[in-house]
């Protein structure tokens, strides 16, 4: 792999150790994969300030790297953490188990890490552009930036996000090629299906796509239309139910204006068509249980954006949550703060429902709550909460979830 002046000087420790480590770390990953050369990374996100991922390796990895003058050399934003840091008693955060997050805060903090806590960065201070080379972890956020936005970046690993946000390069291999970014994979709508293809289809579909795609790039055809938050909400259940970390959509996303440049002139490896039957078998699928009483419902996974908030205090406003039953919406602290000056804030937390900020279900340990049996309207909840929680999951839409809320009960999608 060629490496220029610069870079051979990063390894011959001219710019510090952290920076010497990091780059040899990315050295021997470009390698393994046959990168010609680096890349300039525009921005990175790192998924280990989560003290759930990162644990206490994290924290002694992190305060050498502070002890020898770390710091991140391009913008870089934290994914979020395992706790809401102002409502962790609230929700039953063990004190030291908060302790210890908070001390990765800190640290990620001295290195010039933007303290965004969320899953969507491309919403709040880590906006990528077209083309744009990136450093970014965090499955959901890889498929968006990717997909949606067209900048490039491959999946990477914890820490590794991290020697790409202390030297700002990455190795230029796999999606950051254009020759890499062609789809592979082609699943076709039905025409019925694509005429009124409904909001709670699209984790659904994505959760579908994953599971036959794996690691390859799927490409979808007979969308007509897709808000922000589907997109994101179809890719999050990609990315999770399979390796999806670029997917094109037909007419909708930007490396997809026809089926020709999708696929870039080659022809589909495989073609798979969806029916109605696909939709309803996937949603039984992702419904690890029964339906019948219910102890916490969860949504805003990917963290919800100010559409989504407006939403959920549409349907709750007047109304109150069943006894006995937690209704937890993730979201990050701009979000919040926006929601609060808009009023939805007030109408979600009077009918009894909480703010999750800067976490989500999955990150957090909940063992203190006896949960049985979760509602979501997230494919990446479903895909994830039977390990993580540890309960039962259902699936449902976002109507569906808030009157389980309200009812205490599920008794449909």
């Amino acid at each position: 792999m060629h490496l220029t002046d610069e870079e051979r000087r990063i390894l011959d420790g001219a710019f510090g150790e952290p920076q010497r480590i990091a780059l040899s770390v990315l050295v021997k990953l470009g390698n393994a994969y046959d990168a010609d050369r680096m890349v300039e990374i525009a921005s990175a996100h790192i998924v280990g300030s989560s003290y759930q991922i990162a644990g206490e390796a994290g924290i002694e990895i992190y305060g050498r790297l502070v002890e020898q003058g770390a710091r991140v050399k391009v913008r870089t934003t934290s994914d979020p953490g395992s706790i809401d840091f102002a409502r962790w008693r609230e929700f039953k955060t063990p004190a030291d188990y908060a302790d210890r997050q908070i001390k990765i805060a800190e640290l990620l903090g001295r290195m010039g890490v933007i303290p965004t806590w969320t899953c969507t960065p491309y919403t709040t201070f880590n906006v990528p552009r077209f083309g744009e080379d990136l450093g970014w972890s965090e499955s959901s956020a890889v498929v968006f930036a990717n997909s949606v936005i067209g900048a490039r970046t491959n999946r990477l690993a914890a820490y590794v996000d991290v020697c790409a946000a202390l030297v700002g390069r990455v190795p230029r291999f796999g999606l950051h090629l254009p020759e890499c970014r062609r789809g592979e994979v082609l699943f076709e709508l039905a025409p019925d299906l694509s005429e009124s293809f409904e909001d709670h289809f699209f984790p659904v579909l994505g959760f579908f796509v994953g599971q036959r795609t794996g690691d390859r790039i799927p490409v979808i055809t007979g969308v007509r239309h897709a808000t922000f938050d589907q997109l994101k909400a179809f890719g999050a259940a990609a990315a999770a139910s399979g390796s999806v970390a670029l997917y094109h959509m037909v007419g909708i996303t930007p490396e997809a204006r026809t089926l020709e440049e999708a696929f870039g002139a080659r022809l589909p490896a495989e073609r798979i068509a969806v029916g109605r039957r696909e939709i309803v078998l996937t949603m039984e699928q992702m419904s690890r249980g029964e339906r019948g009483a219910v102890d916490v419902v969860g949504v805003g996974c990917p963290h919800a954006s100010i559409d989504q908030m407006r939403r959920y205090a549409t349907l709750l406003r007047g109304k109150r949550i069943h006894s006995g039953i937690e209704l937890w919406i993730c979201a990050n602290t701009v979000v919040e703060d926006m929601a609060r000056k808009m009023g939805y804030v007030e109408a979600i937390e009077q009918s009894g429902a909480k703010l999750m900020v800067g976490t989500c279900h999955n990150d957090c340990p909940l063992g203190a709550w006896g949960f049985r049996r979760l509602v979501t309207d997230s494919g990446k909840f479903a895909y994830y909460t039977p390990t993580t929680v540890g309960t039962e999951c259902i699936f449902a839409s976002t109507e569906a979830c808030i009157e389980a809320a309200l009812t205490g009960r599920v008794e449909r999608l």
